[in-house]
């Protein structure tokens, strides 16, 4: 893989590389790697188009406008990109988030859904290259594991959800996931057999190929096996509806006309689609790049999925996203470079024109079967329960996210979960851990007397260990928890320590605080002292006049030596 990018003495080659790594690679791409990056493209091009047409119909969009997404994304995308192995285009749960903000506002109208769907792609990538221009890579924290498992757990039901009636031949009438799902559980006596059983075919090859005959994948057979059964039995007369023409030429736009108060939605959707591609991108091109050893810039990524997304809104299609199979199905089938992008973009454009006939025959079932199996695959009600044997809280978060997705729609689930996930660091904050210290008999080490049934505190002493940053909003659970602890000793308490080697940073409104506290306790004849605190802890209680309370024991390197010197002192008092 070294060598890849070499350094070329070409004019303006450095200059192209920093700017734009994938054009770089087209000035001096290395022969050897082609035929490595043609298979790999081969096999993205087939997964591709199923994809794109599936994905389109849950984002509201015309078939092409997904054709035209996954050409868009992956050539723009590979130009500006420092992964090399990231395929970008239409994407399952990005696709939906397009249908649930454009729906509402298009109607049933093509031209206002193609013009909307094309906005909100611009407005996405006009969040993402303004998070580019102020270094804000690290957004994508703002989506936390657990939201993000519960967000996917409910598009995929939402998926299914949208493509059963198409799966089972019944025309469903409700918009809400779960309205529809009881719908179709109640109207399952109209399922047109015909159609069942082709979803039901489609869905049996695509379980055959993901637990059986794993080198092939499932979309890319039923994709096939589907065009070839279209040209060998008339669906239509069956009463099985099928694809119909592929019309390339999109919907003509028509601005919708909102009010600000209707817009409101779309930028709404573009945060939470830009949060959504960056994150889901990131945490997907990091893990490719290391295992193939080389690293991707974050900001980088940022600026090529905005890139991406203002192709895509430009093109009149919707917005793209990475995509973890075409991502990692790359990876796998050997490709090495962007080359793979521009390639498969090629293979699609050639596939299109030349299959055209073909694909009008494909019955719709067989799409819905790839989005219905993609979406039950998808589910993983295992989470929830080791979420709650690791971290309650994180369970509540997936659930939550899970079931505001279903309940309240896509973006409101998603929203719901980012509020939840900052009200967990919140409360870790105003709550953080924290430990009451002894020592077990016969050993000098201290330890947390809730984890460790042997340990006793030292007469006369509290030790102190709080993890986490000293600020306005916990100093007073601080007090608290010290008081608490002076007030269960039996022996009059002389001393706190304080072990502060967890306590990173402390604020002003901490610190004048702790003053005030600590002149409280040395009225008590009680005395408080720091140790092991960082240099910014030191310097702020420095600076307001608390020194005394670190100068004490400043000499001791462990802690256990400052209760040993405190433990002499007593003895010597007593004597």
């Amino acid at each position: 893989m070294k060598g890849v990018f070499r350094r070329s003495s070409a004019t303006g080659g450095g200059r192209l590389g920093t700017y734009l790594p994938g054009a770089a690679l087209l000035w001096r791409y290395e022969r050897a790697h082609f035929r490595h990056d043609a298979l790999a493209a081969l096999a993205v091009a087939l997964v591709t188009i199923p994809s794109a047409f599936a994905y389109a119909d849950l984002a509201k969009c015309a078939p092409a406008a997904g054709l035209y997404a996954a050409v868009a994304g992956m050539v723009v995308f590979a130009l500006f990109t420092s992964s090399r192995h990231i395929i970008v285009g239409p994407d399952a749960a990005i696709a939906l988030l397009v249908g649930a903000a454009i729906g509402p506002l298009a109607g049933a109208d093509p031209g206002k859904a193609a013009m909307l769907a094309a906005v909100l792609a611009l407005l996405t990538a006009g969040v993402l290259l303004l998070m580019a221009r102020l270094r804000l890579g690290i957004a994508a924290d703002f989506l936390s594991s657990p939201a993000m498992l519960g967000f996917m757990n409910g598009a995929a039901i939402v998926i299914v959800g949208s493509q059963i009636g198409r799966f089972s031949g019944i025309r469903l009438e409700e918009d809400s996931t779960l309205l529809r799902l009881w719908e179709w559980a109640t109207r399952l006596d109209e399922t047109h057999a015909h159609t069942l059983l082709v979803g039901l075919a489609c869905s049996a090859v695509l379980a055959l190929c993901r637990w059986k005959v794993r080198q092939v994948p499932g979309a890319v057979a039923v994709f096939l096996l589907a065009m070839i059964a279209g040209r060998l039995v008339d669906f239509p007369a069956l009463g099985v509806p099928v694809l119909g023409a592929v019309d390339l030429h999109l919907a003509d736009a028509v601005w919708p006309g909102l009010r600000i108060t209707d817009a409101t939605p779309l930028f709404t959707a573009a945060i939470g689609i830009a949060l959504l591609v960056f994150s889901e991108g990131v945490v997907l091109g990091r893990s490719v790049a290391t295992k193939h050893g080389y690293a991707i810039d974050p900001d980088r990524e940022l600026i090529a999925f905005g890139a991406a997304n203002v192709a895509a809104g430009l093109l009149g299609s919707f917005a793209v996203g990475s995509s973890q199979t075409r991502s990692l199905l790359n990876a796998g089938a050997g490709g090495r470079t962007q080359m793979v992008s521009f390639l498969a973009a090629a293979l699609i454009a050639v596939f299109i024109f030349l299959l055209a006939p073909w694909l009008a025959t494909i019955p719709s079932a067989a799409i819905a079967a790839i989005l219905v199996f993609t979406g039950v695959t998808l589910v993983d009600p295992r989470v929830y329960p080791r979420m709650w044997r690791l971290h309650g809280f994180s369970m509540v978060v997936a659930a939550a996210t899970t079931l505001g997705v279903l309940a309240l729609g896509v973006l409101p689930g998603i929203l719901l979960g980012v509020v939840l996930s900052l009200l967990g660091v919140l409360a870790e904050i105003v709550r953080p851990q924290d430990a009451l210290l002894g020592r077990v008999e016969g050993s000098t080490a201290m330890h947390d007397i809730g984890d460790d049934d042997a340990a006793e505190t030292i007469p006369g002493l509290v030790v102190y260990r709080f993890y986490g940053p000293l600020i306005f909003a916990n100093v007073r659970f601080f007090i608290e928890r010290i008081e608490r602890f002076i007030a269960q000793e039996q022996d009059p308490v002389r001393q706190v320590i304080l072990d502060a080697r967890a306590i990173p940073s402390i604020d002003i409104t901490a610190a004048e605080q702790l003053r005030e506290y600590v002149a409280r306790l040395r009225s008590r004849g009680i005395e408080f002292v720091v140790l092991k605190a960082h240099l910014p802890l030191r310097e702020t209680l420095a600076a307001l006049t608390t020194a005394r309370a670190l100068d004490r024991y400043e000499h001791f390197g462990q802690l256990h030596d400052a209760v040993a010197a405190f433990e002499s002192s007593s003895r010597s008092a007593g004597s």
